[in-house]
């Protein structure tokens, strides 16, 4: 049955992302629309589209203000479906193979209460759109480097949550001033471990304001040691990681 829909379905979307946890960025081939996220609990979210020609290819194109759609539904978890025409058709996920583990996740909403993720039905080979609850997660406000009291290289990493005075990375422990966790020499890592830093059980997460500039949301400042470097999870979690040292050839 996948199969015959994926078949009959002569529109494919080339592109489709959620880059700032809010709008639905899209691009449509072989439909003149109109396009609609359909849904079977709920109202649909109607898609306005522009047509675009790229490399001779006629392209529907939208960003849909998803968020802000969806933000008077308190479920839990939403799903949509991207279907065009008046047969309501669904629209083939037509993009390039992604990475299994892409290196980072699309940040949640502006409020933080939620996540937005588009894929491809693995079933269907539709475009599908899903909400789901963000997990939770001591805000990340802002990452800069500095220098420590010794003249050494630290790390600044300023906390949205009052009152957190550490930090754990597995079993070191992290003092945070003023909102402030300055990381600087840690010892007793284990090798080629990533370890989540947390408060209390809750890991610092990565916020929007984070990625206002990516280029410091994915390339972190260095520390100190060179084989110990602040890593961003691709769910979002800040995690402290101590390289495999370099294997010495024999003499």
């Amino acid at each position: 049955m996948g199969l015959l829909s994926r078949a009959r379905s002569s529109a494919g979307a080339v592109h489709a992302r959620v880059a700032d946890g809010e709008h639905l960025w899209l691009a449509v081939a072989g439909t003149r629309g109109p396009l609609v996220l359909a849904r079977d609990d709920g109202p649909d979210v109607a898609v306005e589209t522009e047509t675009e020609v790229h490399d001779r290819k006629s392209l529907l194109v939208a960003v849909v203000p998803l968020a802000a759609a969806l933000a008077a539904d308190p479920a839990e978890r939403v799903e949509l479906r991207l279907v065009h025409g008046r047969r309501r058709t669904p629209v083939v996920a037509d993009w390039a193979e992604r990475p299994a583990t892409p290196t980072l996740e699309a940040p949640t909403t502006a409020d933080g209460h939620w996540q937005l993720d588009v894929d491809r039905d693995p079933a269907t080979g539709h475009v599908v759109v899903r909400r789901r609850s963000a997990e939770p997660g001591v805000p990340v406000l802002a990452v800069a480097g500095g220098v420590g009291d010794d003249g050494a290289p630290v790390v600044e990493v300023r906390l949205g949550a009052p009152g957190v005075v550490s930090v754990t990375a597995g079993e070191v422990t992290l003092p945070v001033r003023d909102g402030v966790l300055v990381v600087g020499e840690v010892r007793d890592l284990p090798w080629d471990e990533s370890l989540p830093l947390e408060v209390d059980g809750t890991p610092l997460r990565r916020t929007r304001h984070v990625l206002d500039r990516p280029q410091h949301a994915t390339s972190l400042p260095p520390l100190a040691a060179p084989d110990l470097e602040l890593r961003w999870l691709r769910d979002g979690r800040l995690a402290l990681h101590r390289r495999e040292p370099p294997v010495r050839p024999l003499p």
